[in-house]
């Protein structure tokens, strides 16, 4: 049977040692860089940190990461056999699951995405029939883009990076096929949550607000003029929407 960890027994035994430590939830929550709303919901048993807070949650409680899997101290002479230890590592697999789970079916999230896709498609649509053929297949290939990086930053993206970023100088971030490289900034967990937020709201933007930007344009240049420059327009609004506000977050937060 795979081991499953018992959320409210791990939300007692984080209370507990954080009662233990003389911490309250807010100054555990800025150890850690998170939200005291998040230790809060851990300690309730309403969710589980990600796996990579293991190590930074056990190192602030006071306790082997062995301990916060198992929800309870152990004895310094007692020997973990082969069995224990397979069911800590099927705890472990299973904490990183749930809270990859939980971040992909996030009720309000998708609500938000969706309602932007129909906004930015409706926009794209309008689009159609004003400009030309070949500004229309650069606002749908925009609109594709911000839509599919979008959703990464929404569901799939990691709230939190290794531990090895904040010891570190690291401008590059890798998660399967995607890159990001942040020349002059550099990425660690006092940043990332901000950049993260940032991007979010960049490329939903992006989304909504790229073909009204466009159908404004076209009432207000002649045609020759945005068929001229409506390359230049939309590497404007790709750093307006994604660049800027990645940066401004990331040194403003560094």
């Amino acid at each position: 049977m795979t081991a499953e960890i018992d959320k409210e027994k791990f939300g007692e035994f984080i209370s507990q040692l954080r009662k233990e430590n003389g911490m309250t939830q807010k100054e555990l929550a800025e150890k850690l860089f998170v939200s005291d709303k998040a230790v809060s919901k851990w300690e309730r048993g309403q969710s589980l940190p990600d796996i990579t807070m293991l190590n930074p949650l056990a190192e602030a409680l006071g306790v082997t990461a062995a301990e916060l899997l198992n929800c309870g101290k152990l004895a310094q002479e007692e020997i973990i056999n082969a069995e224990q230890v397979e069911e800590l590592v099927g705890k472990a697999i299973n904490f990183s699951e749930d809270e990859k789970t939980k971040r992909a079916i996030s009720t309000k999230g998708i609500l938000m995405y969706l309602l932007c896709i129909i906004i930015g498609v409706s926009g794209a649509v309008i689009c159609n029939f004003i400009y030309l053929e070949s500004v229309n297949k650069l606002i749908w290939t925009t609109e594709g883009l911000f839509a599919v990086f979008g959703a990464y930053f929404m569901f799939f993206v990691k709230e939190r990076l290794p531990d090895y970023y904040d010891n570190n100088k690291i401008s590059l971030y890798g998660d399967g096929a995607y890159r990001m490289n942040l020349p002059g900034v550099t990425l660690n967990n006092k940043n990332w949550p901000h950049i993260v937020k940032s991007a979010r709201m960049g490329l939903l933007s992006g989304l909504v607000l790229t073909p009204l930007i466009f159908i404004l344009t076209f009432w207000i240049l002649p045609p020759h003029i945005i068929d001229k420059w409506i390359k230049l327009l939309f590497l404007i609004a790709a750093i307006v929407f994604i660049v800027v506000p990645i940066y401004w977050a990331a040194l403003k937060h560094k």
